[in-house]
């Protein structure tokens, strides 16, 4: 059977312009992968491949995975007051406010009143690398409070789609000892391959970490916790050793940034049912300002208090979403707790909050000191 090239090579050029796009306009390139796999659906009518379906599954594994192996532990216990309580809050907050907002003005069930609000309660960290990259600011102090508030943010999150139905039986318990068992086993077991196996072209360190990142997944799925929990679970686990081989972590960014966040993000864009986004346009309104307001007056006060350099800029990007946000509306569409529509809704949402904050942060930029 000749199989056809047609959607690989759309898909494949829509890549490379959303990328191109994204360098020029100095915004993420996801946003334009979002926006190009929506016209690859609405426009061009290419269905979803099936190959393309499981590269994006598998690349928000991976993305969620790379969330938690980047998480720095030291920067969290320096900063823990503030990260942890400006965090908390800034999870909370929104969350209180998507679910009240839903509650009173749609008749979305319960789950995905949670589902929604979860998936909008998050800081990108993508975005606000790239803001304070972009302004040199990345070196600050205020940068490093910003980035461990950021990481406690999206943990919250993670943890939280896990609540959306609770349940518990011997196969999470046995999950749950085996993740404790590999917490101690991870360091080693990583050093020994790197040592015996490292810097080969067959790069047999990256295989190892695809191959017991898909087991845990799919433990953690049997386990009734996720496969998402258990690839950020997992990136916890690594982060500490993984950062101390950054060859490996760079090709790991690279594979997952060339191709698998792309899938993951233009098989997003594909999902969205254009003519739904229109139908609802004033409840995306209303749930972005609904987020924006949510998010600013509960960490504003805080964002004073601890970040007086810069409290509006703070609050903007902590306001910002992206790709765990993305991660946690897919996780709840194929979970069946979010409609194809209600779906479509919040990842508009989720897109125009990686772009509004960002633009009126851009405004309050503090000075380098």
């Amino acid at each position: 059977m000749t199989v056809s090239l047609y959607a690989p090579a759309i898909i494949a050029v829509a890549i490379v312009v959303a990328g191109i796009i994204g360098i020029k306009s100095r915004i993420s390139s996801s946003i334009f992968e979002v926006a190009a796999g929506l016209i690859i659906a609405n426009v061009l009518g290419v269905s979803l491949p099936s190959w393309l379906d499981f590269l994006g599954t598998f690349g928000g594994l991976v993305l969620t995975f790379l969330a938690g192996a980047e998480v720095e532990f030291i920067l969290l216990r320096k900063q823990a007051k503030v990260s942890f309580g400006i965090g908390t809050v800034a999870f909370v907050a929104p969350l209180l406010g998507i679910i009240g907002f839903l509650t009173v003005f749609t008749n979305w069930s319960w789950d995905a009143r949670l589902a929604g609000g979860l998936a909008l309660t998050t800081t990108s960290v993508a975005v606000v690398y790239a803001v304070l990259a972009e302004y040199e600011l990345i070196k600050l102090p205020v940068a490093k409070t910003i980035i461990s508030v950021t990481f406690v943010n999206d943990i919250l999150t993670l943890i939280g789609i896990n609540f959306v139905h609770i349940s518990f039986d011997w196969v999470t318990l046995a999950f749950i000892v085996v993740l404790l068992a590999l917490v101690p086993i991870v360091p080693k077991l990583l050093s020994n391959i790197v040592r015996n196996y490292g810097n080969r072209a067959i790069e047999i360190e990256l295989r190892f970490i695809i191959a017991i990142l898909l087991a845990v997944s799919f433990f953690a799925d049997q386990a009734t916790l996720h496969s998402v929990f258990g690839a950020f679970v997992l990136g916890l686990i690594f982060a500490s050793s993984i950062q101390q081989h950054q060859g490996i972590l760079s090709k790991l960014r690279t594979i997952t940034f060339t191709i698998l966040a792309p899938a993951f993000f233009i098989r997003a864009g594909m999902l969205i049912a254009l003519p739904a986004v229109i139908a609802n346009i004033l409840l995306v309104f209303a749930l972005l300002a609904t987020k924006l307001g949510s998010k600013f007056v509960g960490v504003y006060a805080l964002c004073k208090k601890w970040i007086p350099e810069a409290p509006v800029f703070s609050t903007m990007l902590f306001s910002t979403g992206l790709t765990v946000g993305t991660i946690v509306a897919t996780l709840g569409n194929q979970l069946g707790y979010l409609s194809n529509t209600q779906f479509s809704i919040i990842v508009t949402v989720v897109i125009l909050s990686a772009v509004v904050p960002t633009l009126i942060a851009k405004r309050f930029v503090p000075k380098k000191v």
